[in-house]
C-alpha cells in the first residue's frame, strides 16, 4: 500500500526539518520558497499540521529531495536489529536520526545496486577481537589486528589517506556527511542484509575524519557479533590517551593509531629524516608537523603515537604541544549530503543498462526527475536495449 500524506505527518515533518537543516534554511527562508507562512512549517515540522500531495511536491523542490525521501515508512517500523541498537544508543539525538535513517536506506540502495549489476554480495571483513581483561591487552589486540588487516587489504606499511576508497573495493560501505550540530563523530553497523556500513561526521578536519573511520573499522573486525557502535566527541577527544572506560573503546583507538601510523612506517620516515632511534634531541617541533602531514592524522596524534613507540617521552609531549598547527580545514561545504562516489556511479549505470528507470535513478540520487534528467543528457547517456 502507497502511504498518503496524511499517514503519518509526524515522520513526515521530522523528515523536513531534517532536509531544512541540512541546507541551513531557516523556517522563515522555507517559508518564502513554498510561500507559505512561517507558522505553517513550524506546525509542519513538529507534526501539528498535514501535508498536501502539491505542498510536498513544492517542499520536496525547495529541500532537494525525491518525494520518496518523505513518503516512505519510518525507519522503526522495518529496521533489523543493528538499528535497534544503535537508536537506543545514548549517543544518538532525535536530531541525529534523521541522519541515521538516511544512512541505512542509502546503505540498502547500495546494496541492491550491486545485486542488480551483478557485482560480488558485500562481504564482512575477518574478525580477529578476542576477550578482553585489562588495557594493556586491549592496546596489544588493537596493535596486532592493525598489522593483520593492512596484510589482509594488501597495502604494506604506507600512509592511508585513502582509507574509504579502500575499505569500498572491498564492499565495505562507506558515506561521509556533515552533521553540524551532533557530538558524534561516525558510526557503524553490520547488517544482514547490507553487510558493514560506516558513517563518518565530516563536520571536522580531514585528519579526525581518517581516524574515526579508522576506529570504526577496528569496531567491525574486532568486536565479535558487532551489530552497531558509536564515536562520540568526548571518546575521540581521548583517542590516543587510553583513558576510556571501555575496554573494546581502548581497543579501537589502539588499532586506529597502528593502522594509520605503523610502527615501521614511522621509523622509516624518522630516518629518512635523519633521526636515529634513542636521539630524543634530534626530534623537532617541525619533524612532527611534517610527519603528521605525511601520515594524515593529527598533529596531537602524531605525538601520542610517538609516546607510544617510546620515540619521545611524556614529558617531551608536553613540551612539543604548544607547537601544534592548526589541523585542515573540514573536507567539502556542509550545505547537501554527498554520496559516495562509487554508488553514484553504480546508479547512472544502472540506468544506463536499462536496469532502472529515470524517476528510481533519481530516487536513487537524492535529486528530483528533472535534475536526473540534467545529468544523464550531460554524461550522454543512452540506455541500452532491454
Amino acid at each position: 500500500m502507497t502511504p498518503t500524506t496524511d499517514a503519518y505527518p509526524k515522520h513526515i515533518g521530522e523528515r523536513i526539518r531534517s532536509a531544512r537543516i541540512d541546507l541551513r534554511l531557516t523556517q522563515d527562508q522555507l517559508a518564502e520558497l513554498v510561500q507559505l507562512p512561517r507558522p505553517s512549517i513550524s506546525n509542519i515540522e513538529s507534526g501539528n499540521r498535514a501535508v498536501d500531495s502539491m505542498e510536498l511536491v513544492q517542499l520536496a523542490r525547495a529541500l532537494k529531495k525525491p518525494i520518496s525521501f518523505f513518503l516512505e515508512l519510518p525507519i522503526e517500523q522495518i529496521q533489523d536489529e543493528p538499528l535497534t541498537v544503535l537508536y537506543r544508543s545514548d549517543e544518538i539525538s532525535e536530531t541525529d536520526k534523521s541522519a541515521v535513517d538516511d544512512f541505512v536506506r542509502l546503505s540498502k540502495d547500495y546494496s541492491a545496486l550491486e545485486n542488480l549489476l551483478g557485482l560480488q554480495d558485500s562481504s564482512l571483513l575477518p574478525c580477529w577481537g578476542a576477550p578482553l581483561r585489562s588495557k594493556w591487552e586491549a592496546i596489544v589486540q588493537g596493535e596486532k589486528a592493525a598489522s593483520d588487516l593492512r596484510g589482509y587489504l594488501n597495502i604494506g606499511s604506507g600512509p592511508a589517506p585513502d582509507l574509504d576508497n579502500i575499505l569500498e573495493q572491498r564492499g565495505i560501505k562507506v558515506v561521509l556527511r556533515p552533521l553540524p550540530d551532533s557530538k558524534v563523530w561516525g558510526f557503524s553497523i553490520t547488517s544482514a542484509e547490507f553487510g558493514h556500513a560506516i558513517f563518518v561526521n565530516t563536520n571536522c578536519t580531514r585528519e579526525r575524519q581518517l581516524f574515526t573511520l579508522a576506529h570504526e573499522v577496528g569496531h567491525l573486525i574486532m568486536d565479535r557479533g558487532h551489530t552497531a557502535t558509536v564515536l562520540t566527541e568526548k571518546e575521540a577527544k581521548d583517542e590516543d590517551t587510553h583513558e576510556q572506560e571501555t575496554l573494546a573503546e581502548v581497543r579501537a583507538n589502539s588499532f586506529a593509531a597502528a593502522f594509520l601510523m605503523p610502527d615501521v612506517a614511522v621509523k622509516a620516515a624518522l630516518l629518512q629524516l635523519g633521526v636515529t632511534g634513542g636521539a630524543q634531541e634530534q626530534i623537532s617541533a617541525a619533524t612532527i608537523d611534517y610527519l603528521h602531514k605525511q601520515f594524515g592524522v593529527s598533529y596531537d596524534a602524531m605525538l601520542w603515537r610517538l609516546v607510544n613507540l617510546k620515540v619521545i617521552t611524556k614529558k617531551d609531549r608536553e613540551k612539543f604541544l604548544p607547537y601544534a598547527v592548526e589541523d585542515a580545514a573540514p573536507a567539502g561545504g556542509v550545505a547537501s549530503p554527498l554520496l559516495p562516489e562509487r554508488y553514484r556511479a553504480l546508479a547512472i549505470e544502472a540506468y544506463r543498462r536499462a536496469k532502472i528507470s529515470i524517476g528510481k535513478l533519481a530516487d536513487l540520487l537524492r535529486i528530483d526527475i528533472y535534475e536526473a534528467r540534467k545529468l544523464v543528457k550531460q554524461f550522454g547517456i543512452q540506455q541500452s536495449p532491454v
